[in-house]
């Protein structure tokens, strides 16, 4: 068989349809679960954005399957407050939880705002964090920080979930900690102090903290005041009912706006009465103040 005849077969009988299966979602399936444990990270190149992340990951396995991790959200919070008449389009945003930064680059996408600062506190994640802001170019516009965003400043033990998923680590010892890392604390007021950023220019926060919701969401009150829409997961599991009563009692005084946006094929409800999210595990809401 000559040479050219073998590497037309090798093409057309092995490449071609290996490459068509592993382009498929069985295919990238297959091709996460399979790939050798010294490869760490995978870079996924989309349309307008470069990721790098770990597909065994449970956020990276959706960026490979998928293309994104929750960009569809993202992207509506933002058409629902942009239609609320609440950005400029220059002002700051915060992304507290930034675990690799997908919503960090969502966020920056929109083009609504001139500067991100995306804050994160597991030592892995924050590396990939600071890689993909710097792959993207973008280090001019998002500044990240290696911290944990906490009600004050100093040293806190991180606890890690360190098996298939990046965004379980938290302050609280929930199940599945395998074990913590000190990390460095900082409240929302030390941020923009340090980034020299006026408290007037922050527009919008995203927060995924793990549990530590209803702490940070009065800090960010004591700071910025009602004005500043706070998207943000309610979440009872981790709180408790005494505490989510108290969580409850603090958005109705101080926040004249409350959306549920839970269903992302569905338009954000405006919840009135808020005791029925007292009885679920996790809530997404959009809080503000007109």
């Amino acid at each position: 068989m000559s040479n050219k005849v073998e590497k037309f077969l090798v093409r057309e009988l092995r490449d071609k349809p290996l490459k068509k299966f592993f382009s498929s979602t069985k295919g990238l399936k297959v091709l996460s679960k399979s790939l050798p444990e010294r490869l760490a990270c995978v870079t996924i190149r989309e349309h307008d954005h470069m990721i790098i992340c770990d597909p065994r990951d449970l956020v990276g396995r959706s960026i490979v399957l998928h293309g994104d991790w929750g960009r569809t959200e993202t992207e509506k919070v933002m058409s629902f407050i942009e239609k609320q008449g609440l950005l400029s389009g220059s002002g700051v945003a915060m992304d507290l939880g930034a675990n690799i930064g997908t919503q960090t680059i969502y966020l920056y996408l929109t083009g609504k705002f001139s500067k991100l600062i995306a804050v994160e506190a597991a030592p892995k994640n924050y590396e990939l964090l600071e890689a993909n802001i710097r792959i993207n170019g973008w280090s001019n516009e998002i500044t990240p920080l290696h911290a944990a965003v906490y009600t004050k400043d100093g040293l806190i033990d991180l606890n890690l979930k360190e098996k298939d998923v990046s965004g379980g680590h938290s302050l609280l010892a929930l199940p599945g900690s395998t074990s913590t890392v000190a990390v460095k604390a900082i409240t929302v007021a030390s941020i923009i102090r340090d980034e020299k950023v006026e408290p007037d220019q922050v527009e919008f926060i995203w927060m995924d903290i793990e549990g530590f919701d209803f702490e940070i969401l009065q800090e960010i009150r004591k700071t910025f005041g009602n004005r500043l829409p706070v998207f943000f997961e309610f979440s009872p599991y981790f709180m408790g009912e005494s505490k989510t009563q108290n969580f409850i009692s603090f958005l109705k005084s101080n926040y004249t706006h409350i959306f549920s946006f839970q269903n992302t094929n569905e338009n954000p409800e405006r919840l009135v009465n808020l005791e029925p999210i007292a009885n679920t595990n996790q809530t997404d809401l959009l809080v503000f103040n007109r």
